[in-house]
């Protein structure tokens, strides 16, 4: 048996948990965060958020992902994602090894180099319950766009940030929640979640670039030859 069959049971074990990340949802609100109680506040993180997608044009920054088991094991995965209206969004993790989730005209695109495979389906009104379908919601019509498909509510401040619960009207049912967490500068810097199996998640944001020029070959992607292309 070689180095690399011996580690592929656990590296497939990360991909299935990594590759759900925009199509179904799997971010996840830490419990710290969801035990707060709710706070009714006019002027609040609510109105960061809005604000922030209203003048968001383009977004770049390098993430660090921390997903709980319910064990309290934790995996951490790290990379790059950028942001570019209208509807481009890359999601490349870089460690512990590679994969590039990708959404554009109107589909999700996974491709996992290592084993030479790339999934395409139709962009499912699931992504609205994680960070890439907020994140989307980008624009001048953010408002409109926030009101058609989310729930928010503002949660007390914690460790400096101020968070509002953002539950897609989508995925109420399913147990599935998201908070946004943003600087006394309405910044994001962290998002929150919990999924629809109790799994807890946080995304820290760093190296923060917004409304810069970005590369246009950002969001292109061509399967590289030989690669099994998957359109279920």
């Amino acid at each position: 048996m070689t180095a690399l069959s011996r580690r592929m049971p656990r590296r497939l074990l990360l991909r299935r948990i990594t590759r759900l990340t925009l199509a179904t949802g799997l971010f996840v609100l830490g419990a710290s965060v969801r035990a707060q109680p709710v706070v009714q506040v006019l002027a609040g993180a609510d109105q960061m958020l809005l604000q922030y997608l209203i003048a968001t044009q383009s977004l770049q920054a390098q993430f660090l992902h921390e997903q709980m088991s319910g064990s309290g094991r934790v995996t951490r995965f790290s990379g790059v994602m950028s942001l570019q209206r209208p509807g481009l969004f890359r999601w490349e993790v870089q460690k512990p090894y590679a994969q590039l989730q990708l959404v554009r005209n109107g589909e999700f695109i996974l491709y996992d180099p290592d084993l030479a495979q790339v999934t395409i389906r139709p962009l499912e009104e699931a992504v609205m319950a994680t960070p890439a379908g907020l994140l989307l919601s980008a624009g001048p019509d953010a408002a409109e766009v926030l009101r058609r498909h989310f729930v928010l509510r503002n949660l007390e401040d914690q460790d400096g940030l101020s968070w509002v619960l953002v539950e897609s009207k989508a995925a109420q049912e399913s147990g599935q929640k998201l908070a946004a967490g943003f600087d006394t500068k309405g910044m994001l810097q962290q998002f929150q979640l919990i999924d629809q199996i109790g799994r807890r998640s946080r995304v820290v944001l760093s190296q923060i670039q917004r409304n810069q020029p970005l590369a246009a070959d950002l969001f292109v992607f061509r399967p590289p030859k030989g690669a099994e292309v998957i359109r279920p």
